[in-house]
């Protein structure tokens, strides 16, 4: 039994490892850039920290937007007053949309619909970002080149955590949203990321993103099913691994990677069940570390090299960070190795966090609490804070 318990566990981390191996072999500058009218769409809500630094990012991009689309909920929201405040760093115009409200899908959804009212004839390629991204000044062209050569329909990057200040809330969150993003790429083949999607003109036209988002909890959610239907070409690119500093602290963390976590549970149950799957082998680690402390010599063996194969996770996950432009300093990449080695603790820490995304019924984004039912299910059931009397 130890043995067969040890070969799940070690199996289970050595093949998030080989996937981190096969994202280094492949990870490299694109050789191609080409020009074209590219319009940014910003869905944002409340004042936050990380905007400056992403308008500072944005106008130092390569491929110059020929503008940017800024949806908010109301004139109420402080998004929009900050907007207001720092869109003289950008070298192109921002046009803000004021996009009000609807009980029946997410606030998201309900601001990017506004602003796809804007899109014209004009735009080569639509690109679609989050306001927690800091893009290196490469990202735009990047992003948006497959998708106006034509070499993709679809064209979306994912999310990398920066750490310096985090507590260890975050550091596990980390863990498990860096593994996922360097993880074996056919389990989430056609997923896009709504944080960084470009999305070519003809494909843009095709898709009636509007019509799409009608209904919708998750515009990611929304998006990817809209273009599977379609079957539109959908590329992951590796280059657009996307530096995200911390907001917040652990608690908000949780909540986070829950509500993410929530969101492929109800738009793609096959993907969450195999990820439960593969993160419940690798928390066998416990029972095993458990084994190994009552004298169990093959289960010390096993619990040795799991925590062999953690510290090489760690230390390839710092290859990408530096990759990626971020300097981490000596605190926030000894706490990764530290996970890694502590795998039997690390493991079920994971596991735990996948479960906290079990139920779906009622799910919170920032200020406002919604009821799920199903992918295209959605109510609002409460709203604080911007918006909250309307």
């Amino acid at each position: 039994m130890t043995a067969l318990l040890g070969t799940i566990a070690l199996l289970a981390t050595c093949a998030w490892l080989a996937g981190i191996v096969w994202f280094l072999r492949f990870y490299r500058a694109p050789a191609v850039e080409v020009p074209g009218r590219v319009t940014l769409l910003l869905a944002v809500t409340g004042r936050t920290n990380g905007l400056p630094p992403l308008f500072a990012a944005l106008a130092r991009q390569t491929l110059r937007p020929r503008r940017m689309l800024v949806a908010v909920e109301s004139v109420e929201d402080p998004a929009l007053a900050q907007v207001r405040e720092l869109e003289h760093l950008l070298p192109f115009p921002v046009e803000v949309v004021v996009a009000g409200f609807d009980d029946t899908r997410s606030q998201k959804a309900t601001n990017m619909i506004a602003a796809l009212a804007r899109v014209d004839a004009d735009d080569d390629a639509l690109v679609l970002l989050d306001a927690d991204i800091l893009p290196r000044e490469t990202w735009l062209s990047w992003l948006a080149t497959p998708a106006l050569n034509g070499a993709a329909d679809v064209v979306t990057g994912y999310r990398w955590h920066a750490l310096d200040g985090a507590g260890p809330g975050r550091h596990v969150v980390a863990w498990l949203d860096r593994s996922l993003a360097l993880g074996p790429r056919f389990l989430a083949s056609g997923l896009v990321w709504g944080g960084s999607v470009a999305i070519a003109r003809d494909a843009l036209a095709r898709m009636d993103l509007a019509g799409a988002l009608s209904r919708t909890f998750s515009t990611d959610g929304a998006i990817s099913r809209r273009a599977r239907a379609l079957r539109l070409r959908v590329l992951t690119r590796r280059a657009v691994l996307l530096p995200t500093p911390p907001e917040g602290g652990d608690r908000e963390a949780i909540a986070f990677k829950t509500r993410q976590l929530q969101i492929v549970h109800v738009y793609v149950p096959a993907l969450w069940v195999w990820l439960g799957v593969a993160l419940h082998a690798e928390a066998l680690a416990l029972p095993l570390a458990l084994l190994a402390i009552a004298g169990d010599a093959v289960a010390v063996v096993f619990v040795a090299a799991i925590g062999a194969a953690g510290v090489a996770r760690a230390l390839l996950h710092d290859r990408v960070t530096r990759a990626v432009g971020i300097r981490e300093g000596l605190a926030a990449r000894a706490a990764q190795v530290a996970l890694g080695a502590l795998a039997p603790l690390t493991a079920p820490a994971v596991a735990a966090l996948f479960w906290t995304s079990a139920r779906t019924r009622v799910i919170r984004w920032r200020h406002i609490d919604y009821e799920v039912l199903g992918p295209e299910q959605v109510r609002v059931l409460r709203r604080r804070g911007p918006g909250a009397a309307a």
